[in-house]
């Protein structure tokens, strides 16, 4: 018995080497990583599978008790393998993405420890024979691994459709079809799982996770910051939903209101872990980023001659020109008064427009220009990037974030310097 746990924790201390240094390496790094790493999940689900099957020889279990132990040791493993051997798992927005990743392998390696104290029988282990050992994680090749996940995925979701009201196994799904990257079949998933338990602050923030990333612009902003909003109130110190929020706040440059999330996270970790290092660096960013905001409105409203004059130089500088145009199909559901804004954004990196300008839909069509005088932080503009995204919203509200009934068009890969370029308004925000 000594021996079983003793090896069980070296096991244990196995998978966190695994699994902590790619925290805290690059992309790059973590690629390189990641083929090892699931290999040795596999290998650990393959031995938990050994002993059920031993228990079912030596009559210490029956059949059911067998499939069971097997299903759950197949969802416990979907949650533990990466997507695509080789693949990288999620987009790096900043460093600050390690606080994410840091938050979700607690939760993993929670889970997996208290799943095998609940199915494991170490009082039962017992030699198996060489003839029932089944291909080892080493023999399999990256597409063995990735076809046995797609299987088991698959499998669970034909499990669900007999029993729609498992919300365990809804949640197992939408969290497996996200580390698939299949993000609308996650959204699906969630939205299951929701409809059954919606007072569940970790479901709705993985929720509105894969809503914001199954969007065309990856924003959190609109239905997915309700949810946030909601699972905060239900669990005010759900790490996740704070980090989330904390970040829709940067990307809409309200800085302030995103470092009173990330201080949050802050007071909970050790301060000598790699994560509040991180967590800490990122946030003196943000006040940095603070007080060059403060000192430009100080500056714009105390020297209007300095802002004609910084107008004057980016005529000469990084622009885009073009026209917006309504669809005629919305024609009949905007106001002349409603507000409209056009803004460009990086393609790449934060979501924060690089400029932005409002104007009244009553001028349509709107021929506008964007250049560095129109940005929102004087160290995030046009110039500093090579392509854009442009979008044109329509705002009933008025107000700058995005909202359910809004009406927007974009346009990707727009080159800086680009002229002529049209965007038309022709989709409604859910």
């Amino acid at each position: 018995m000594i021996i079983f746990w003793i090896v069980a924790a070296l096991l244990t201390v196995a998978a966190l080497l695994f699994l902590l240094p790619p925290l805290l390496q690059s992309r790059q790094q973590q690629d390189e990583v990641v083929i090892e790493q699931d290999a040795l999940n596999v290998s650990i689900y393959k031995d938990q599978i050994i002993e059920l099957e031993q228990d079912l020889l030596n009559d210490v279990i029956t059949e059911d008790q067998f499939e069971q132990g097997k299903q759950e040791l197949e969802h416990r493993l979907l949650e533990d393998v990466s997507a695509e051997p080789g693949k990288p798992r999620d987009k790096t927005i900043t460093g600050v993405s390690k606080i994410t990743a840091g938050i979700v392998t607690t939760v993993v390696i929670a889970s997996s420890l208290s799943l095998y104290m609940y199915l494991g029988k170490p009082a039962l282990v017992a030699p198996v024979p060489e003839t029932m050992a089944p291909k080892v994680a080493d023999e399999m090749t990256p597409q063995e691994m990735t076809d046995q996940i797609a299987m088991m995925v698959s499998q669970l979701s034909a499990r669900l459709e007999e029993d729609p009201s498992d919300v365990q196994g809804w949640a197992m799904l939408g969290r497996s079809y996200y580390a698939l990257s299949r993000y609308g079949d996650a959204v699906a998933a969630f939205s299951k799982a929701v409809s059954i338990v919606d007072n569940d602050a970790q479901l709705l923030t993985d929720y509105a996770d894969a809503m914001a990333m199954s969007s065309g612009e990856q924003t959190l902003e609109g239905r997915p910051m309700e949810l946030i909003m909601r699972a905060l109130n239900l669990d005010p110190a759900n790490q996740k939903a704070l980090w989330l929020a904390g970040t829709a706040a940067y990307e809409r440059a309200d800085f302030e209101t995103a470092l009173i999330y990330w201080r949050r996270i802050l007071a909970t970790l050790d301060p000598s872990s790699q994560t509040a290092q991180t967590m800490a660096g990122n946030i003196a960013e943000t006040e940095q980023l603070l007080m060059a905001q403060r000192a430009n409105e100080n500056g714009a409203a105390t020297a209007p001659s300095s802002a004609a004059a910084t107008a004057a130089t980016a005529s000469d500088g990084a622009k885009i020109s073009g026209v917006v145009t309504l669809s005629q199909s919305l024609a009949a559901e905007v106001l002349p008064t409603d507000t409209v804004y056009i803004f460009a954004r990086a393609m790449q990196g934060p979501r924060m427009p690089l400029a932005i300008l409002k104007t009244e839909a009553g001028k349509m069509p709107i021929e506008f220009t964007l250049d560095d005088s129109m940005a929102m932080d004087a160290s995030m503009n046009l110039s500093t990037t090579n392509e854009v995204a442009v979008t044109a919203r329509i705002s009933r509200s008025g107000d700058a974030t995005p909202q359910s009934g809004d009406m927007q068009g974009s346009l990707q890969n727009v080159k800086i310097g680009a002229t002529g370029i049209e965007i038309v308004i022709d989709e409604v925000l859910p």
